[in-house]
């Protein structure tokens, strides 16, 4: 595991390099442009750096610690101004073209990091663990939306806005996207048998998805209870989307905008969650002043489901 060397009781034997703009950051730097402690954001280097070290060996190519904390910066913030700041003679241009690299890189991890269960060990492991939570059997997954600011084509830039401002046409509902998702027609064709995924109510019943029971009509006491365990379930999706949106800072929709076209916009998306996922296998945690945030990020994700 990637675990750093001054960890108490986590130690390995393991030889890092000499990282001459990384040694030079402090640890309060750190955390603050990148989200992440001194040795996380080492060990993100270290892991993705052979990826995206320069070729040549020319005095002006940026080195890969460059390019890679000039990304976290910006998955942090959504801002250049720290690289800016720190490495003399790096232009914003030359900012665009490392983000866009690195997060081509780390597209390229994206089947490694970002993965369902799919074999009947891996389903029994997820559904076991979510039947502990509420005592709701066969799940191994939860389905959620979440808002990513963009910046909207000028074509056809209406439907790219969200029902949060109803004079303009909504973007796609929760259902429409699920009906047209990879994974809901894998679960069609029957690949996972008899396991299920939860949602909200603003999906569709079906027998491999499990939404809460209407409260419009009288429930009786088992809908009931079948509705207060999925509630409770249905929270670890909250807090999944809440904890990448507080390490991520520019994927939350007070944190930055990104300013980007909606494809370009989709390459970060999946470049910050290879990052986080990489992040939460290896035990680089959340930092604890990034608590409060995420609270509230949760909180705000929790209300957007009530409006």
């Amino acid at each position: 595991m990637a675990i750093p060397l001054f960890v108490l009781n986590n130690e390995r034997n393991r030889v890092y390099k000499q990282r001459r703009l990384l040694e030079s950051l402090s640890e309060f730097e750190i955390r603050k442009h990148t989200g992440l402690p001194w040795w996380g954001a080492r060990e993100l280097i270290e892991w993705i750096e052979p990826e995206v070290e320069p070729l040549a060996r020319r005095n002006y190519a940026t080195p890969a610690e460059t390019k890679i904390l000039t990304t976290l910066g910006f998955f942090r913030s959504g801002s250049f101004q720290w690289m800016l700041g720190t490495v003399s003679g790096t232009s914003q241009p030359s900012c665009s073209r490392i983000i866009a690299e690195v997060s081509s890189t780390l597209q390229g991890h994206a089947n490694e990091m970002i993965r369902f269960p799919a074999s009947v060990d891996e389903r029994n492991i997820v559904s076991n663990a979510f039947y502990q939570v509420a005592g709701l059997p066969n799940v191994i997954g939860i389905v959620d939306g979440s808002h990513v600011l963009i910046k909207a084509p000028t074509d056809h830039g209406g439907v790219y806005i969200n029902r949060k401002q109803p004079k303009y046409p909504g973007s796609s509902h929760d259902s429409f996207i699920m009906r047209n998702s990879a994974i809901c027609h894998r679960f069609q064709r029957g690949e996972f048998g008899n396991n299920v995924l939860i949602g909200d109510s603003g999906y569709f019943r079906a027998p491999y998805l499990a939404i809460p029971f209407s409260r419009r009509a009288a429930l009786s006491v088992e809908q009931q209870l079948f509705n207060t365990a999925l509630t409770k379930t249905r929270s670890k999706v909250e807090r999944c989307i809440g904890l990448w949106k507080c390490r991520f800072r520019s994927m939350h929709k007070s944190g930055g905008d990104l300013c980007y076209e909606p494809a370009k916009v989709c390459k970060l998306i999946t470049a910050s969650v290879v990052l986080h996922n990489y992040c939460v296998n290896f035990g680089i945690p959340l930092l604890d002043e990034d608590e409060h945030q995420l609270e509230l990020i949760i909180h705000g994700l929790a209300e957007d489901e009530l409006d």
